[in-house]
C-alpha cells in the first residue's frame, strides 16, 4: 500500500522551502529600487551595524567604570571609617550623603552602631559569615550596594558601607535615552543627509543622461556635457564621448556606403535598361542587336561584380567572412596571379613578375589571397606604370605578399584612406575609375587571415601596396634559394 503524507507535513515542507523564494523576491525588489536609493539603505544598514556595535561598547565600559568607581568610593570610605574606629571605638555620626550609610555589626548580628535610618541589620547571616573573614561587595537587591570587611575590635566584628544605586541607575537611564532615543534620531538625519549628498552626486549623471536623449546621431550632435572634476564620472563621460564618436564614424561611414552603392548601382542599371529599350525599339540587323547584348551582358557582368564585392564587405563588416583554408605554395600563387593577368591584357611575359623567396608556404583560402592579390595587380595597371612586381617577403613577425609599381604613387592625403570602402582619388596622381571597393576587398580579406593592409609610396616612384599575414600562418620548408634575392626588382 502507498503511503500517504500528512497535509501538515506536506504545509511544513513547502514553508521551508518558502523562506528562500521571499528572500530572492526581496532582493530582486531591492534592485529594482533606485539607485541613489539602494544607496541610502547600504549606508543605513552599515550605519545601523556600526552604530549598535559602538552603543553596545559605549554601555558596557560606561556600566563597568560606574561599578569600578562605586567599588573605589566603597573602599575608600571603608578605610577611612576604620581608621576611626580604631582610634575612637566607636562609628562617627555620618550625614547621609550621595545615599551612603554605615553600620557596625558584631559577629553575631547585632548591630552595635550605624548611620540614622540604617538600625536594621544589613547583611543576612551567610553574608555575615563570609564578611568576619574576609572583604566582601554585595548587592542589596537593586537599591544599594554593599562594601563588608573584618574590623579589629574586641569582640570582633564587621564594619558594613552602602550606597544608593539611584545615580548609577540615573546615569545609565540617562546613557540609554541618549543612545537608543537620540541614536536612531541622528541616524535618520544622516540618511537624509546621505540621500540629498548622493542626489547631488548624481546629478552630473542626470544631466548626462538628459543629454543623451537628445543626440540623434545626425552630423554636428552634441556630446555628453563633462563635470570640471577630473574624477571617475568625468572618465565615464569621456569614455561615452569617445563611443558617440565611434557610433557616429560607424553610422556617417554606413551611410556614406549606402550613398556610393545606390550611386554605383545605378549607373550599370540606366545603361543596361538603355541598351534593353533601344534594342527592343530598333529595327537594326543582328550585329547591332548583338553589339547590344552584349553591352547588356556586361553590365550584369559589372552589377554581379558589385554584388559580390559588397556582400564580402558585409560579410567582413558583420565577422562573418568564410574561409577555406589549406597549405598553399605562395610561389605558385603569385604566377597564377601574373600569369592570369598577363594573359587577360595581353601583355609582355615580364610586364607583370613575380619576386619570392622559395619554399614559403601558408595556410590561407587560396581563393581569397588570389581576389586580394587580382585587386592590388589590378590597381597597379589601372592607375600605375611600367612594370608590375608581385613580391613575397618574410618578415620577423608576418609574411608579407607586396604588389609594388613604377606609377605616380598615391596623393599623400588619400593613404590613409585609401582602404575605405568607394574612395577614389577624385584629383592627384591616380586619376579615377572604378567603384573604390577594390583596396577595401583587400583590406577585408587581410583582416579575415588575422593581419592587415598598408600601402605607401616608393621613394624611387610609384605605389607599394601589401597584405600582412600572421607569420603563425607561414612555413619555410626549404632554405631560401640564392638566386632570388629579394632585393632585386623591388
Amino acid at each position: 500500500m502507498r503511503r500517504r503524507l500528512p497535509v501538515a507535513g506536506l504545509r511544513r515542507g513547502r514553508d521551508a522551502e518558502d523562506p528562500p523564494g521571499r528572500r530572492a523576491g526581496l532582493a530582486r525588489r531591492l534592485r529594482r529600487l533606485p539607485f541613489r536609493v539602494r544607496l541610502v539603505l547600504n549606508f543605513a544598514a552599515v550605519m545601523v551595524v556600526l552604530f549598535g556595535g559602538l552603543a553596545l561598547l559605549l554601555q558596557t565600559e560606561f556600566s563597568d567604570s560606574l561599578d569600578q568607581g562605586l567599588n573605589r568610593s566603597l573602599g575608600a570610605r571603608a578605610a577611612e571609617l576604620a581608621t576611626l574606629l580604631n582610634a575612637r571605638r566607636r562609628l562617627p555620626a555620618l550625614p547621609e550623603v550621595d545615599g551612603a550609610f554605615a553600620q557596625i555589626v558584631a559577629v553575631r548580628g547585632r548591630v552595635l552602631d550605624a548611620t540614622t535610618g540604617f538600625g536594621a541589620p544589613l547583611l543576612t547571616a551567610p553574608e555575615l559569615r563570609r564578611a568576619s573573614a574576609a572583604t566582601v561587595t554585595l548587592d542589596h537587591g537593586d537599591r544599594a550596594r554593599l562594601l563588608a570587611q573584618p574590623i579589629s575590635t574586641r569582640p570582633g566584628a564587621v564594619l558594613v558601607v552602602g550606597a544608593s544605586l539611584s545615580q548609577l541607575d540615573h546615569a545609565m537611564t540617562s546613557l540609554n535615552e541618549l543612545l537608543f532615543i537620540g541614536g536612531p534620531l541622528l541616524l535618520l538625519i544622516t540618511c537624509l543627509a546621505g540621500y540629498v549628498l548622493a542626489e547631488r552626486a548624481l546629478a552630473p549623471v542626470q544631466r548626462m543622461a538628459a543629454w543623451a536623449e537628445r543626440i540623434s546621431g545626425a552630423p554636428g550632435d552634441d556630446r555628453l556635457p563633462l563635470p570640471e572634476a577630473k574624477d571617475e564620472l568625468r572618465e565615464l563621460g569621456d569614455a561615452l564621448n569617445a563611443v558617440l564618436d565611434r557610433l557616429g564614424d560607424a553610422l556617417r561611414r554606413e551611410r556614406k556606403f549606402v550613398a556610393y552603392a545606390g550611386h554605383e548601382l545605378r549607373t550599370p542599371i540606366s545603361i543596361l535598361k538603355l541598351e534593353l529599350e533601344l534594342a527592343r525599339a530598333s529595327g537594326g540587323s543582328g550585329e547591332d542587336l548583338d553589339r547590344r547584348l552584349r553591352s547588356a551582358g556586361e553590365e550584369v557582368d559589372r552589377l554581379a561584380q558589385l554584388a559580390r564585392d559588397l556582400l564580402v564587405l558585409g560579410q567582413a563588416e558583420l565577422g562573418q567572412l568564410q574561409l577555406r583554408c589549406r597549405a598553399v605554395r605562395v610561389r605558385e600563387l603569385l604566377e597564377i596571379v601574373a600569369e592570369r593577368f598577363a594573359a587577360a591584357y595581353g601583355l609582355r611575359s615580364d610586364r607583370v613578375r613575380t619576386l619570392d623567396e622559395e619554399g614559403l608556404v601558408l595556410d590561407a583560402d587560396p581563393a581569397r589571397l588570389e581576389r586580394a592579390l587580382a585587386n592590388m595587380v589590378s590597381n597597379a595597371l589601372r592607375h600605375g606604370a611600367g612594370d608590375v612586381v608581385l613580391v613575397a617577403r618574410r618578415g620577423e613577425d608576418a609574411l608579407e605578399l607586396h604588389v609594388l609599381d613604377e606609377g605616380p604613387g598615391f596623393a599623400p592625403d588619400f593613404i590613409p584612406h585609401a582602404f575605405e570602402c568607394f574612395t577614389r582619388e577624385e584629383t592627384g596622381h591616380r586619376g579615377t575609375g572604378g567603384v573604390g571597393l577594390g583596396l577595401s576587398i583587400v583590406a577585408a580579406i587581410a583582416e579575415a587571415h588575422g593581419g592587415h593592409a598598408q600601402a605607401v609610396n616608393r621613394p624611387g616612384g610609384g605605389a607599394d601596396v601589401w597584405l600582412s599575414l600572421p607569420l603563425s600562418r607561414a612555413s619555410v620548408q626549404q632554405a631560401p634559394s640564392p638566386r632570388t634575392p629579394l632585393a632585386a626588382g623591388a
